[in-house]
């Protein structure tokens, strides 16, 4: 399977596993279920990481993101299936303790019991609630990082094109002084060759006799 389909397989997974929280409710959830499709959801993703490592450098990044995605689903899956499961365990309580009220009346031996129910599930309710409150604080801090990460990227990403654009500018100035430079020396060169030219044809007129005498060349030369 390549990655691409492992991807696939993953969010299928955690797609099921959302459908399967939001259909529950009240207190006969079957909670297993979930557990099992949670499982599912994190072998799939651990298998969509390992197939991320032969991937080359330049398609990490992409990757790197639907990972991520992926985790913060899941993440988000295990925290709305521990709120259903403490109401589905409130609504339990609320009910043996209106079976115990229709019995008949309360002994001081049932109140006492009745109390230290309430007592226990209330403190079990709060460890439960503050270990939700620590969880979402930790995505929190989590995810703030990450935003943190993204910007110092993004800064550096700024920071190099602003190099980009100077090396450009200093590469422009660099080609223009040597088009000039260039343009100059065929302009010497140019210069030397018609000098030669006409240096050349003025011995030719000389030696052959056809200057009419005005150029200064010695006899020996003209009687050649």
């Amino acid at each position: 399977m390549d990655i691409d389909s492992q991807r696939a397989s993953a969010e299928e997974a955690l797609n099921q596993l959302r459908k399967s929280i939001q259909a529950f409710s009240g207190k006969d959830a079957k909670f297993s279920d979930c557990d099992r499709q949670i499982q599912a959801v994190k072998n799939a993703i651990d298998s969509y990481r390992l197939e991320m490592r032969a991937l080359p450098a330049e398609d990490m990044g992409k990757h790197r993101a639907q990972l991520k995605g992926l985790e913060d689903g899941l993440k988000q899956c295990r925290t709305q299936l521990d709120w259903k499961r403490l109401d589905a365990q409130t609504a339990r309580g609320a009910d043996a303790l209106t079976g115990v009220a229709d019995d008949g009346p309360v002994t001081l031996e049932q109140a006492t019991a009745i109390a230290e129910h309430t007592q226990k599930e209330s403190k079990a309710s709060l460890s439960r609630s503050l270990g939700l409150v620590v969880k979402a604080e930790q995505i929190g801090i989590a995810t703030l990082e990450k935003m943190h990460e993204q910007e110092e990227t993004f800064d550096r990403i700024a920071e190099d094109m602003e190099d980009i654009k100077a090396n450009i500018q200093r590469s422009r100035k660099l080609v223009g002084q040597i088009a000039r430079s260039a343009a100059g020396d065929r302009c010497i060169q140019c210069l030397c060759v018609l000098i030669t030219i006409a240096v050349l044809i003025m011995i030719t007129l000389a030696i052959t006799n056809k200057d009419g005498g005005q150029f200064k060349v010695l006899d020996p030369v003209r009687q050649k």
